[in-house]
């Protein structure tokens, strides 16, 4: 596998780096971009209907103007600019996932005039018809020289990471000043407006299938074990890899002539292996013969013939030779060989095979993991969620719906708990609009109570404690159960419909975490492959089961 070569200006570097590393990429970040806030003019926030952001830099970098921007609707890139839009106050209305000329054709019809926070360096945009757009710069990213330990990692075949048109056309730009051979670098783009810009010479140019991160780092991973794999190599780049990089300069390389004295010392010792074979097949076909015994060298003898006939069985007499038991216990040993290599080339291919399923089953089970801590802290799914269709799609569709689903809108036990404690006064109390009559009847029947057997009798508050002690042991169902027996239940409609969907995604993270360590037949590998290799927790014995879902 060659390496993968992340060149975006930070913060977003290392969150690429960090999300390669997670895919087990050989990844390095060099970024080739410095971002820089830019001073810039509020427009009055009634000039506008909504915010049109086509990158999380122009959030990073607005600076205090963006408090003035607060609460207003704002459509976004992708869904890391969504994020970023949220964190700022702003209201996600619409998420692209192809650019921001897709964004404008999905516009809710009452947002005509939309304020586009943008950098120096940007797309246009053609807007439809009655849709206005006020543009504001907030920040530009200003090219970098390429560090030296990056130019010389490119001297070797390497897979480049691309965001930006700005970015495909300064590389290389930098490629060029520091001699570097393009015909050996690949690169990823993130869309084909990217590929296009960064024209040919490269050894391949490729578009991610949708303009997104995990998309993106998806297609670097293939491109990287494919260019990496063996007869995969550029003729250049293993020309490049064989040699040490050496320094740029006007003339030749001086060590170029090395070979040419190298293959003159293998001569001799050609020579002499061709003279030694000839010596020996001259001596063989000698006593084949029977010159070597006129001339005295060898003495008659019976043994002279098993000899031959173990050296060189192709020589003299076929059938004295089967009947040799000399000859049958050495074929047989032979044989007895070859079987006990075969043997054991079969158990090393099985083996190889179950490190290779097991070690999809672990991944798969590390990303499941990793998505439920996601959804206990609230947080989004981010590439998490491409991993977990990619890997658990085919075995439970349902349940990853589910969690991506969730995660679109998290809540946590912290927050039901809070929440449930500020609804207490209200759950405690008998609804207001209770005629007198009844409230009588329930005093008259509260005086008495009928059990079968001995119970504990529970008041409101009670049941609001152990409301909460279930939701610390997450016992979802049974706290929804004990805030539904409470007088002012109807206050806590909403709470119970999040109580009901975080105990439904905690029953999809388990089926997740169940089919990565048990799933027979439907679990898939990074590559989206399907893992053959049945579960060393399954019984080997045990028949075929109902399936998780």
């Amino acid at each position: 596998m060659i390496p993968l070569i992340v060149i975006r200006p930070q913060p977003g570097c290392d969150a690429s780096v960090t999300a390669a590393a997670t895919l087990g990429l050989d990844v390095y970040g060099f970024p080739l971009f410095e971002v820089r806030p830019l001073a810039w003019d509020v427009p009055d926030p009634d000039s506008f209907n909504a915010v049109l952001v086509g990158s999380a830099n122009a959030l990073r970098h607005g600076g205090a103007g963006l408090s003035a921007l607060a609460g207003k609707p704002a459509y976004a890139v992708g869904e890391t600019t969504a994020l970023a839009c949220r964190e700022a106050g702003l209201e996600v209305a619409g998420t692209g996932d192809g650019g921001l000329q897709q964004v404008l054709a999905r516009l809710d019809p009452a947002h005509k005039r939309l304020l586009r926070l943008a950098g120096a360096a940007r797309v246009d945009l053609d807007p439809p018809p009655g849709i206005t757009i006020d543009e504001r710069i907030v920040y530009a990213s200003e090219p970098l020289p390429m560090p030296t330990k990056l130019a010389q990692m490119l001297h070797q075949p390497a897979v480049i990471a691309v965001h930006s048109a700005e970015a495909a056309r300064h590389l290389r730009a930098q490629c060029e000043t520091s001699h570097i051979d393009l015909s050996q670098l690949a690169l990823a783009a993130i869309g084909p407006r990217v590929a296009e810009a960064a024209d040919e010479g490269w050894r391949a140019v490729r578009s991610a299938a949708v303009p997104s991160e995990a998309a993106l780092l998806a297609l670097g991973g293939e491109m990287c074990k494919e260019y990496g794999a063996p007869g995969a190599v550029h003729p250049k780049a293993r020309e490049t890899m064989a040699d040490p990089i050496q320094p740029e300069t006007s003339s030749p390389p001086l060590a170029a002539p090395a070979p040419a004295p190298r293959r003159k010392r293998r001569w001799p010792m050609l020579l002499a292996l061709l003279a030694f074979g000839l010596g020996v097949a001259g001596t063989v076909w000698l006593a084949s013969r029977g010159y070597l015994e006129d001339l005295g060298l060898v003495e008659r003898a019976p043994a002279p013939a098993a000899v031959r006939s173990s050296v060189s069985p192709g020589f003299g007499a076929a059938a004295t030779n089967r009947e040799n038991p000399a000859e049958r216990e050495v074929v047989g040993d032979v044989e007895a060989r070859l079987a006990m290599l075969e043997d054991r080339l079969s158990r090393i291919d099985l083996q190889a095979n179950a490190a290779s399923g097991n070690a999809a089953r672990a991944e798969g089970l590390l990303i499941a993991f990793a998505a439920r801590r996601m959804v206990d802290r609230g947080e989004r799914l981010g590439f998490l969620a491409d991993q977990l269709r990619l890997r658990f799609a085919n075995a439970q569709p349902r349940a990853v719906s589910t969690v991506i689903a969730f995660a679109r809108e998290p809540v946590t036990a912290d927050q039901l708990a809070a929440r449930l404690e500020a609804l207490s006064p209200e759950l405690t109390m008998t609804a207001p609009d209770t005629g007198f009559l009844d409230r009588a009847l329930s005093d008259i029947s509260n005086l008495f109570t009928v059990r079968r057997e001995p119970s504990e009798v529970i008041g409101p508050q009670a049941a609001i404690e152990r409301a909460r002690l279930m939701l610390r042991t997450g016992r979802i169902d049974e706290a929804v159960a004990q805030v539904q027996r409470l007088p002012g239940a109807e206050v806590a409609d909403k709470w119970i419909a999040d109580a009901r969907r975080y105990a439904q995604v905690q029953n999809a993270l388990d089926l997740i975490e169940t089919a990565a360590m048990l799933e027979p037949d439907r679990l898939q590998d990074s590559g989206g492959n399907r893992v053959e290799q049945p579960s060393p927790l399954a019984r080997p014995t045990a028949q075929p089961g109902p399936r998780l879902e």
